[in-house]
């Protein structure tokens, strides 16, 4: 299905850069260099846009952690690995909006720039620079903090007034109490804040037009 797609999305973008003059590999070296030259467009474009779903899944991650739901995993079928509950439930939302707003249309977009942009004869791996990718890191980070933080909050909090509960009345059990209520309690806000969650990740999304751009023309 991939191998199809991937055909498929060819024929469609060939029109558009057919006119583009491209150089002539002069042996197997050059050929070789141009094939990782277009190899490493498609991995930055992917990954920039990874790291998106990376900070949704971040984000669920820390949030189950402080609701119990820590050692509560289900598998992703994108990475077949084991993710949180409410990682993974992010993630199913942030591919939605994803769909619904035609962000696939600016990674399609961003392919076809890079036919006018780079030069495959001329791209420079020096550029991608550790400042550059702790840039990229530092936002994705940034962008999981956004997102779990309201949700931490409140259970930080509640964890604070279940520990006043537990000094002032000795007798009750706090730990049969405090977890099913910050279930309850971490549930709640998760359902909340879902559309912060989707303000904020449209805007992430709506972004990534300028970072293709600005990675493009780092090359």
């Amino acid at each position: 299905m991939k191998i199809g797609f991937i055909l498929f999305l060819s024929i469609v973008i060939f029109p558009l850069v057919q006119d583009r003059p491209v150089p002539e590999p002069q042996g197997i070296f050059e050929l070789s260099t141009f094939l990782i030259s277009d190899v490493t467009i498609g991995l930055g474009i992917a990954f920039i846009t990874r790291l998106i779903f990376s900070a949704v899944q971040i984000a669920g991650t820390v949030v189950d952690f402080q609701m119990g739901f820590g050692v509560v995993n289900v598998l992703d079928p994108q990475t077949d690995t084991q993710v949180s509950v409410t990682a993974q439930f992010h993630n199913i939302i942030a591919i939605l909006i994803f769909l619904a707003i035609d962000a696939h249309h600016f990674i399609i977009q961003a392919i076809v720039e890079s036919f006018f942009i780079i030069n495959p004869a001329e791209i420079n791996f020096a550029s991608i620079t550790p400042k550059y990718m702790l840039y990229l890191f530092s936002a994705t980070f940034t962008t999981a903090v956004k997102i779990a933080a309201p949700i931490m909050a409140i259970l930080f909090f509640l964890s604070v007034g279940l520990g006043l509960v537990a000094r002032t009345v000795p007798q009750m059990n706090v730990f049969i109490v405090g977890f099913p209520l910050q279930i309850g309690v971490g549930l709640l806000m998760v359902g909340l804040s879902i559309s912060f969650f989707s303000i904020l990740v449209q805007q992430q999304m709506y972004e990534l037009p300028g970072k293709f751009m600005g990675f493009l023309r780092a090359l």
